[in-house]
């Protein structure tokens, strides 16, 4: 076999294993029924920042929209695209670190659900490509657009190495080739009366996300501050652009810095890392093949040995391994049932679960869905609940509400607004249960 035929097959090994990987041994989250969540309302034709709150550029879900019109609306077309997209990863890793790329990637795995930031990684490999071997800076300035509208502050990252270049003309066509793209978003942003509500969301509400959101784990801080420090040396060592978008995009870890955010941050500097030293080849492919070996396995013994399985009664995640799926299915059908009973009042789900019941009750989704901290625009939790109270003056209100989650920053990390949850809490009289939710009422 050539070894054309032979890296055509190992892409296609690799797609089939991320993809099996992220269904069979990456447990379901919040954020990757977020983001598919995103891409179902666009799907639906809402519309981003007016129908429902994003604090992203609306790139990714927008391509996830056109895949679902494309191949079917369902998770599995979600994780489909996402395999394809950490195929093209692994394609990058092989070509620009061509000692380590299994190792690379096999520390990629664990974090590579579907999200936002996996496009933007896949974007800052192909920039480093290009400014290694094609020097087509209308492109490069059009990839930096395109990373600009996948997450604003990442693709803000990403043009300072142009900086560097000192070549206004070079800048120049790069800062032609970023417009195209934002051009016409900007365009779709003034067509739908939503400029004022993306600013409002993106850029305005950024501090409060940045001051509600800050996590700041040691390991992590030591793994970003090293790498930097690392990296500044060689830089002026060698003068290498690469270098500075490593350098750069090593900010996407804030201000979130747990252990997703740096991984990814962190990852492609490791590469680098890599490359001076002397790897063998073999024994990081071995190691590749024991990780996954591992990972199925372990599944495995937790679908056969605990209480894990496919819920293929919950539509929206049949294809995921979970955990208690049994009593989630409960939990589903007796709020979406309490919901189908109650259509005469309006309904607030205030909970990290309300898209997914959302999403699989087939309901419409709003803004009151996805209350996390640093979501809800410039005017903050004030703002959300000053509409609330204007909706509920001459309508009956419920409110499902879990109130473990009203004091959860005591005790576990959440993103969720606590301050929305407490208005709840302490303003409405509580007058029913939902298994774990309680139910408030305005009446």
């Amino acid at each position: 076999m050539n070894k054309h035929k032979q890296s055509l097959l190992e892409l296609l090994l690799i797609f089939i294993i991320t993809l099996l990987f992220n269904l069979l041994c990456n447990e379901v989250t919040h954020d990757e029924v977020w983001n598919y969540g995103f891409a179902y309302n666009i799907y639906n034709g809402l519309i981003p920042y007016k129908d429902f709150n994003m604090v992203i550029t609306p790139l990714y879900p927008m391509i996830n929209a056109l895949i679902l019109k494309m191949f079917g609306n369902s998770f599995l077309t979600f994780h489909i695209f996402n395999a394809i997209i950490c195929t093209i990863i692994f394609y990058y890793m092989k070509k620009q670190n061509h000692k380590s790329y299994y190792l690379l990637y096999l520390l990629f795995m664990p974090y590579s659900s579907p999200y936002y930031s996996i496009l933007c990684l896949l974007f800052l490999y192909i920039l480093m490509d290009l400014e290694e071997n094609y020097k087509n800076d209308y492109l490069i300035g059009f990839i930096l657009g395109l990373t600009f509208l996948t997450k604003q502050n990442v693709g803000i990252y990403l043009c300072f190495p142009t900086l560097f270049i000192k070549n206004y003309k070079k800048i120049f066509k790069r800062i032609v080739g970023f417009l195209i793209p934002n051009i016409i978003f900007l365009i779709y942003l003034i067509k739908n009366n939503i400029l004022y509500n993306f600013i409002d969301y993106c850029f305005l509400g950024i501090k409060s996300f940045a001051k509600d959101n800050l996590v700041t784990e040691p390991v992590g801080i030591f793994l970003l501050i090293t790498s930097f420090i690392y990296l500044i040396i060689k830089y002026f060592k060698t003068k290498d652009i690469k270098i500075i978008y490593l350098i750069s995009f090593l900010l996407f870890a804030y201000p979130i810095i747990d252990r997703y955010h740096t991984m990814i941050a962190f990852i492609p500097s490791l590469g680098y890392f890599l490359n001076n030293l002397k790897l063998s080849k073999k024994i990081l492919q071995i190691s590749f093949l024991v990780f996954i070996i591992y990972s199925f396995s372990n599944s495995a013994y937790l679908l056969k040995y605990k209480d894990y399985t496919f819920p293929s009664d919950i539509n929206l995640i049949k294809y995921r391994i979970m955990p208690n799926s049994k009593y989630f299915k409960e939990y589903l059908d007796t709020i979406i049932t309490y919901l189908d009973d109650n259509k005469d009042k309006k309904i607030f789900i205030i909970n990290k679960n309300s898209y997914l019941i959302k999403l699989e009750a087939n309901l419409p989704i709003t803004k009151y869905d996805l209350l996390n901290d640093g979501n809800l625009g410039s005017s903050g939790s004030n703002g959300i609940i000053n509409e609330i109270e204007n909706i509920c003056k001459n309508k009956q209100c419920e409110f499902l509400l879990d109130e473990k989650e009203v004091f959860t920053q005591n005790h576990e990390y959440s993103q969720y607004n606590t301050s929305i949850m407490k208005y709840i809490y302490y303003k409405y009289p509580k007058k029913d249960n939902i298994l774990d939710l309680s139910v408030y009422k305005n009446y």
